[in-house]
């Protein structure tokens, strides 16, 4: 039964998404910035949850100024993450997503009108230059959302941050916020099919101010990694 109703769940995700893909690009002209697509996103991730039996809570810092842009920085541990991430983040927020997800129809071509940044990650030079856009989407008042493993992982150790990320915070000067999350990688290991029944638990911490001139980028991502690292075993706690 119970796998049965995650291969329900599965199919569902895809009939959804395309729907709700669809929809927000004939309705992009009504909202150029790309708003009402992540106001779409919300609505998909939250009615994907309720049909799939995933419960989800989240802790959000109360240091956030919701007036500011931010540059969120997560854990990545199962698909399902850009899910809950969208379920749960106090703002809208385009993704620095990975190049091969452009060629998905209808999902990807909403995902370019809101404004997301995709990037090849086997070319540097040319994922910086894509993350130069997303510096110009900041001081235009719009928060993102990067992954820095650059890759899911399987909800064990964190794996190594890649830099991208925080040259972007760097360079924008924007304050880094991360953020937790357990509990995806039950909900859909890596590299398998079905979406199962869960709990998920989303914790977002404090902002944490860019890097300045005195501190060396290594030294920065390391008192971020520690705080990623914090608010992984809260939301494993509150999952569990």
């Amino acid at each position: 039964m119970l796998r049965a109703r995650a291969f329900f769940t599965s199919f569902f995700i895809i009939a959804y998404t395309i729907f709700m893909s669809a929809l927000a690009v004939v309705t992009w002209p009504l909202s150029p910035r790309g708003d009402l697509f992540l106001t779409f996103a919300n609505l998909w991730s939250r009615v994907i949850f309720r049909v799939g039996g995933i419960r989800w809570r989240v802790q959000v810092s109360e240091q956030l100024d919701l007036s500011k842009s931010y540059l969120y920085l997560s854990n990545h541990e199962s698909l399902t993450d850009i899910l809950a991430l969208y379920a749960t983040l106090p703002q809208k927020v385009v993704m620095v997503a990975k190049r091969s997800l452009f060629i998905l129809p209808v999902f990807s071509w909403g995902m370019w009108l809101a404004g997301f940044i995709f990037i090849d990650r086997k070319n540097t030079r040319a994922a910086y230059a894509r993350l130069s856009r997303a510096g110009k989407l900041i001081r235009k008042g719009r928060s993102v959302l990067v992954f820095p493993e650059g890759t899911r992982g399987d909800g064990g150790e964190l794996l190594k941050l890649k830099r991208g990320g925080f040259v972007l915070a760097q360079a924008a000067q924007i304050p880094v916020v991360p953020v937790g999350i357990a509990g995806t990688a039950k909900v859909l290991p890596r590299d398998t099919f079905p979406v199962y029944p869960g709990s998920i638990a989303v914790c977002i911490g404090d902002p944490i101010d860019p890097p300045g001139a005195e501190e060396e980028l290594p030294a920065y991502m390391s008192r971020v990694q520690v705080a990623l690292e914090k608010l992984r075993s809260q939301a494993r706690a509150i999952a569990d």
